[in-house]
């Protein structure tokens, strides 16, 4: 039995069982980093890998299958198919990508579709070892690595920071300042002017401790005197 399960695994031809076996593989991997994805409670989750990686092994099957069983057709290209994925996967890796209020989120998201169709295409050209060590490492990615972000970040959360000025020219080396001395870290920052209303609507999304205490941080913006609004939101 363990002898003809081998010789499925290291077939190059595609047979109902060697299909088989390679889509259940695909399955599985697919599946174990929708899990991760779903236990964090991402909208693609095991459901939408689990079919990534799947569909990437059919089509890298039906690629190889295509000239093995038509050889006489001379315009037959074995990576036409699967080379396609990749770029059509890009599609659905920017559906999972969300820009709000100057922040941009599911880019971790958009990555693993990526990966997982490539590691799909993997399984369905027989490259098993390849294929359960780029799972590892994305698994390790997603839990270890985001651990170490959040020490480089001095364990903060992220958090949108918007500033209303009755002003159309902030002072924003001055709000960076405060910021700094409360030690917030700044991610990115979008700044837009309303010159009719001479009005400065300030976005920031910052890092910041999570028991930090706002109060202080409000109070020192406010002195600036020209400030009308401050919201901080998740």
């Amino acid at each position: 039995m363990f002898e003809e399960l081998q010789d499925i695994l290291n077939s190059t031809a595609i047979t109902p069982s060697t299909a088989t076996i390679r889509l259940a593989i695909s399955f599985l991997l697919g599946a174990v980093i929708g899990i991760e994805r779903q236990l964090r409670r991402r909208d693609a989750g095991m459901r939408t890998f689990t079919l990534i990686c799947m569909g990437s092994a059919a089509a890298m099957l039906i690629s190889i299958w295509i000239p093995q069983s038509y050889p006489n057709f001379l315009n037959g290209d074995p990576g036409r198919i699967a080379a396609q994925v990749l770029t059509g996967i890009g599609f659905l890796g920017a559906g999972a990508i969300i820009q709000s209020h100057g922040s941009i989120h599911g880019l971790t998201t958009a990555a693993c579709i990526w990966v997982m169709a490539v590691i799909g295409l993997a399984v369905g050209a027989g490259m098993f070892l390849a294929a359960c060590i780029t799972t590892a490492f994305a698994l390790f990615v997603l839990i270890s690595l985001e651990r170490l972000e959040k020490r480089m970040f001095l364990d903060g959360v992220n958090k949108i920071l918007t500033i209303t000025c009755s002003t159309s020219t902030p002072d924003l080396k001055g709000i960076r300042r405060i910021l700094e001395e409360k030690n917030i870290f700044i991610v990115s920052l979008s700044y837009e002017h309303n010159y009719e209303k001479n009005i400065s609507i300030i976005t920031y999304k910052v890092n910041v401790k999570s028991k930090s205490s706002y109060g202080d941080l409000f109070s020192e913006i406010r002195k600036l005197g020209y400030i009308t609004q401050i919201k901080l939101l998740a």
